[in-house]
């Protein structure tokens, strides 16, 4: 039966559907997996908050990196929204936390050629639900 927001089972979701899925389930999974403060301004977060955000350091529009790990750290509303993600101290931290090297292959693979594929995001929703429940 479908409800408002569509099929339950994945395989009968559209692409856009699958990304409305997938996207708070990887949003909860950074946010669970690293230190519960704004990646920029070092404010504490409290999972579950409106204040605690996933922030890109990329911005989400290029999709090739909108689901990359590598890309996308917790921030507070303040930095994420009003700031627009304060990309210089997102870029300067990041660099110190994952290398130059990671963040210049972050920024070539967000000028890549990219088409969703319905495969490609079942198997994301599928490995950080499974992640989430791993961690507890």
């Amino acid at each position: 039966m479908r409800g408002r927001k569509g099929p339950r089972k994945l395989e009968n979701k559209t692409i856009p559907q699958l990304q409305n899925t997938l996207w708070p389930v990887f949003a909860q999974y950074i946010k669970t997996i690293h230190e519960p403060k704004c990646f920029t301004c070092d404010k504490p977060l409290h999972l579950g908050t409106r204040d605690c955000q996933a922030g890109h350091f990329i911005p989400r529009t290029y999709s090739p990196t909108k689901y990359e790990e590598d890309n996308v750290r917790p921030q507070c509303s303040r930095c994420n929204e009003f700031y627009a993600g304060k990309p210089v101290e997102f870029e300067r931290r990041l660099r110190n936390q994952i290398g130059d090297e990671a963040v210049e292959a972050l920024k070539r693979k967000s000028t890549d050629k990219w088409k969703w594929s319905r495969t490609y995001l079942i198997t994301k929703i599928q490995y950080y639900r499974e992640q989430l429940k791993e961690a507890g």
